[in-house]
């Protein structure tokens, strides 16, 4: 089912609804851009049944949790909402209920969590041997992700010498990659909506000798045809906007483990870090 189209499998299944379900079929159908944004209060609400029926479908349809049933169409949703469309459900929202400032926190919270449980740990080790191993390595991140990109290197750069970020994707990007080969890394970070700068970096650098590893939230993300290995990782999709939580924390974890494994450069970056910070007193 974690592969098949959520509005599919409804479909194939209308022949075995109640007449109850099918009100409620009809209506995930019509209005799937906002149901995964919806409670199921909210469902029962707008067709005209009551809560449990709500979730007694959902368990119908194989999911044990509503939240589960909800996250099945936000997957399709990843891709398919424009900028407007989640303004518009983000201000629907807002009219219909009293949204909590602390929601997007127990959205987050609930993330981390399903990243406890579900940690890439294979790739999560190979990323961190490759990085210790390179002789450059580049953070590729362009638009939402561009950001994470500065961030990840920033970091990245205090236990491992020669690390880059690369937040655009115009031309002039790809004369960083002269003379870069085998012996170098590429990491492009890309979610929803995935910006094509970003595959394109990446499949350009995979095809010109690269080791090429991306982090992104499916397995089944563009960037992975892009790359030679894909770090998945769940995260927050909201309304207006999606939230990164999980991804700082699998920088903190790489960035603590190449410093780990990388001890003598480590130390090294963080003396003469410390001797360039008094000499022009970077701090207070």
């Amino acid at each position: 089912m974690e592969n098949q189209n959520i509005i599919q499998l409804i479909k194939e299944k209308r022949g075995e609804f109640s007449k109850q379900q099918l009100k409620i079929a009809a209506y995930l159908i019509e209005s799937y851009k906002k149901v995964g944004f919806q409670t199921a209060t909210q469902i029962a609400r707008d067709v005209g049944v009551s809560q449990p029926t709500v979730i007694r479908f959902a368990q119908f349809m194989g999911f044990a949790q509503y939240n589960l049933f909800v996250d099945a169409f936000r997957k399709i949703l990843n891709e398919e909402l424009t900028s407007t469309d989640r303004l518009n459900i983000s201000l629907k929202n807002s009219v219909d209920k009293k949204t909590s400032s602390l929601d997007i926190v127990a959205k987050e919270m609930q993330t981390l969590e399903q990243l406890s449980k579900s940690f890439p740990k294979k790739q999560f080790n190979t990323l961190v041997q490759q990085i210790c191993a390179s002789d450059r390595v580049f953070i590729v991140g362009t638009r939402g992700s561009a950001s994470l990109a500065q961030y990840f290197s920033y970091f990245l750069a205090k236990v491992k010498s020669n690390v880059l970020a690369i937040t655009d994707g115009a031309t002039d990007t790809y004369d960083q990659f002269i003379n870069s080969g085998k012996n170098d890394l590429v990491i492009p970070i890309a979610f929803p909506r995935y910006p094509r700068e970003t595959i394109e970096i990446a499949r350009f650098c995979r095809a010109n000798g690269m080791k090429t590893t991306g982090i992104s939230d499916k397995i089944d993300s563009p960037l992975g045809q892009a790359v030679s290995l894909l770090l998945v990782i769940p995260i927050t999709f909201s309304t207006l906007f999606d939230s990164y939580c999980s991804a700082f924390c699998l920088f903190g974890s790489v960035v603590t483990e190449v410093g780990r494994q990388n001890r003598d450069e480590s130390e090294a970056l963080a003396r003469a870090f410390e001797a360039l910070a008094g000499e022009i007193k970077i701090f207070k």
